[in-house]
């Protein structure tokens, strides 16, 4: 068992850089606190003469601390590595294939992860945890298919980044010859359902007439004003997403409510709104979306033309 540091995040993060063969390519180390274990990332900075710095953003707790600063220096380290044969200049972009950048994601996830457990080091994200958030973004198949085209990722010892990006546009080579079992179980047709019920059909379904005008104010205003936005519908609601960011929720309850969570891309901070039939203007929620929506914006075309000073990589 991994036991937990008490000395501070900057000074193990620098031990576990040490360990590490990539340590002479890394100047510095920043560190910045989340109050999620979900924002945690890492960011690739680059440096004079050749070398890079390190800027690591981290949940602020101890909890699996030791494994959670190793998983994202792996990411650096797959990245710096010439076998690995990095290339962002493929990476599926957020806002064109959403999917097919967030089963990318998913597949470096498990990547990495799957080294972490080989290390025999304590992790968040560990393999269960890991199984599941696959399975649940493979709506499309059941539960024993998706949970064996898993293991056969974790499984895998080493990926190349052309590999982790072919499996992520051609994810069903995995799955042939398995692909006709349990095609009628109960979670398929749950994901059938869920498919086909739209956002828009979400919003049409609430059931007060005043709560659908609000809703569909906001949809539309987000439709209208936020170019190139995702809304899709969940199993509570529906969200707004831009370049794999989540950046708006809109949950009608039974209790003629609409709560609206706001993610704000740049604190880490989420805001609730809970709007009734008695709200008189939703103006100043409207202009706080645009504003979140602009950061990610302006982040994504920074990394759309080749950013010089960063590279971000996911969880």
């Amino acid at each position: 068992m991994q036991k937990e540091p008490l000395q501070s995040k900057e000074s193990l993060a620098r031990d576990i850089l040490n360990s590490l063969t990539i340590s002479g390519a890394i100047r510095n180390i920043y560190i910045d606190n989340v109050a999620s274990p979900w924002s945690e990332k890492v960011e690739r900075l680059k440096a004079k003469k050749g070398n890079v710095d390190v800027k690591l953003t981290l949940w602020d707790s101890d909890t699996f601390l030791y494994g959670r600063i190793y998983r994202l220096f792996l990411y650096v380290h797959d990245a710096l590595d010439s076998s690995f044969t990095y290339n962002r200049d493929l990476i599926p972009h957020g806002t064109s294939e959403p999917k097919t950048r967030e089963l990318y994601n998913h597949i470096w996830g498990i990547y990495v992860d799957s080294r972490i457990e080989r290390l025999g080091i304590d992790s968040f994200f560990n393999k269960i945890l890991r199984r599941n958030l696959f399975i649940d973004s493979q709506k499309n198949l059941p539960w024993t298919i998706s949970n064996l085209v898993f293991a056969k990722l974790w499984d895998k010892a080493t990926y190349t980044h052309s590999e982790i990006i072919d499996y992520a546009y051609n994810l069903e080579r995995l799955s042939e010859g398995d692909r006709t079992v349990g095609l009628d179980a109960f979670e398929i047709e749950i994901g059938r359902s869920l498919m086909d019920h739209t956002a828009r059909e979400y919003v049409d379904n609430i059931a007060s007439n005043d709560l659908r005008g609000i809703a569909l104010a906001i949809y539309n205003f987000v439709t209208g004003h936020c170019r190139g936005t995702l809304i899709e519908s969940s199993y509570y609601g529906i969200y707004f997403m831009y370049d794999q960011e989540i950046f708006v929720e809109m949950v009608a309850s039974k209790a003629d409510t609409l709560l609206v969570t706001l993610f704000d891309y740049e604190s880490n901070a989420n805001k609730t709104y809970t709007i009734t039939k008695d709200t008189v203007s939703i103006n100043s929620i409207q202009i706080e979306i645009k504003t979140i929506y602009d950061r990610i914006a302006n982040h994504s075309r920074l990394k759309i033309v080749k950013n010089p000073y960063a590279v971000s990589f996911e969880k």
